[in-house]
């Protein structure tokens, strides 16, 4: 089977002092797999989600991603695959106060101008109601709580159906109920579509209901 990621990291850099992380860092990902990323504070968990979803493109190394390399890849191309092939769930998603929470979470479809096909709605009918925010759809951002607002975050990222989820403390503000939802949804996925799911947490008992944990740890 083909590896979906290949990545190889010699370092991330990030000022002209030299501090740097992800030193020497490899991450071979299979298609559908459940990924946990775990560390302390500033190790590099969510550079990592950020080169991983072709956010970032500063660092020294290779990246392969659905058998292409990232550095031969359009600025297009990049855009259109962050729109339909990666869902973010980063801790700065941050949704539009102008628009409602509705319009915030099909956005993607809207960018793809299928927001109007009959799977799309039928999808966002079944997200929104698996993590029960439909009584919120017409309100906007700053009218929901933070709970509220990063279940929206959370809706959006799955919205297209992507072949991977990159989720950055998903569950860090929701209640045990809430973080339920979110958990349950992101595995069905998994089993239903072969979607492969990277979860960073600091959350032990998420951590270790995925199939593989990374610890990253701080450079020497």
């Amino acid at each position: 089977m083909s590896s979906i990621i290949k990545l190889e990291i010699q370092k991330k850099s990030f000022d002209k002092k030299g501090f740097s992380i992800l030193h020497d860092f490899e991450l071979e990902v299979q298609p559908g797999e459940k990924l946990s990323i775990i560390g302390e504070s500033g190790v590099g968990k969510t550079s990592l989600l950020n080169i991983i979803g072709l956010l970032d493109t500063r660092y020294q190394g290779s990246y392969q991603l659905f058998d292409s390399p990232v550095q031969e890849l359009s600025r297009n191309k990049l855009a259109e695959w962050r729109n339909q092939k990666i869902g973010f769930v980063l801790q700065e998603s941050a949704l539009i106060d102008s628009l409602t929470i509705e319009d915030n979470i099909k956005l993607p479809l809207m960018y793809a101008n299928i927001e109007k096909d009959a799977s799309a709605q039928e999808h966002f009918k079944r997200i929104v109601n698996k993590i029960g925010i439909e009584s919120i759809l017409k309100k906007k951002p700053l009218e929901c709580s933070g709970g509220q607002r990063s279940r929206a975050v959370f809706a959006r990222a799955v919205i297209m159906n992507p072949q991977i989820i990159l989720s950055d403390e998903p569950t860090a503000s929701l209640d045990p109920e809430n973080k339920e939802r979110i958990i349950d949804l992101l595995f069905e996925m998994n089993e239903e579509f072969n979607t492969t799911v990277i979860t960073v947490t600091h959350d032990l008992d998420v951590a270790n209901r995925h199939e593989r944990i990374i610890k990253l740890k701080r450079s020497e």
